[in-house]
């Protein structure tokens, strides 16, 4: 074998063994999306219908405070509180939400409520063929309004063969700003 042979050899051994590197690197990332819920997209005042149940937000609201009925107090935060409004019916069996969050356009992602003692009604059980009205709350800062979307899903622990309703709220950046810079101040929940 003559040297340029052997310097070819060990170039194509180290591509090839960079690539095998890379790919079993890749491998549990592969594994682990392959486990996400499968997933159903919408926009807001439109129904999104999946296996488990249907739903359609209609609406949300913007506040800095808020207040429960019979509240001595109004919870009150430095970011914003955002209450969406959403009607919800069940396909085949009773159906109450595993999960709902909020994701947003930086990647990340808030729960439902996260105060104690304010929170709206996610934990209703909806029927099949009945539309029944809920809402839930999500405290998040300012910046993370635009682009926000929610994500409802049937099974509190996820797996992949539980279903996932994501419904983009139509908040650009504009939209943001005019929400952000009035928001309603103390909002009744639940009244």
């Amino acid at each position: 074998m003559t040297a340029a042979r052997k310097v070819i050899s060990a170039v194509v051994a180290a591509v090839l063994c960079g690539v095998a590197m890379w790919l079993w690197q890749l491998y549990p990332d592969l594994q682990t999306k392959s486990m996400d819920p499968m997933r159903t997209y919408g926009r807001i005042g439109k129904v999104i219908t999946n296996d488990t149940f249907s739903i359609r937000i209609d609406r949300y609201d913007v506040a800095t405070s808020i207040t429960k009925p019979f509240a001595t107090t109004a919870q009150v935060t430095d970011g914003i509180f955002l209450v969406v409004h959403l009607h919800a019916k069940a396909e085949h069996e009773p159906y109450t939400m595993g999960h709902a969050r909020l994701e947003t356009r930086d990647g990340l992602s808030y729960d439902e409520g996260g105060r104690i003692g304010v929170s709206a009604d996610a934990e209703e059980t909806y029927q099949p063929m009945l539309w029944s009205p809920g809402s839930l709350l999500f405290e998040i800062p300012k910046n993370q309004l635009a682009g926000a979307r929610v994500v409802i899903g049937a099974a509190p622990i996820l797996n992949q063969l539980s279903a996932e309703s994501v419904i983009d709220l139509g908040i650009d950046g504009a939209k943001a700003a005019q929400l952000t810079a009035r928001p309603l101040a103390g909002y009744q929940l639940g009244g």
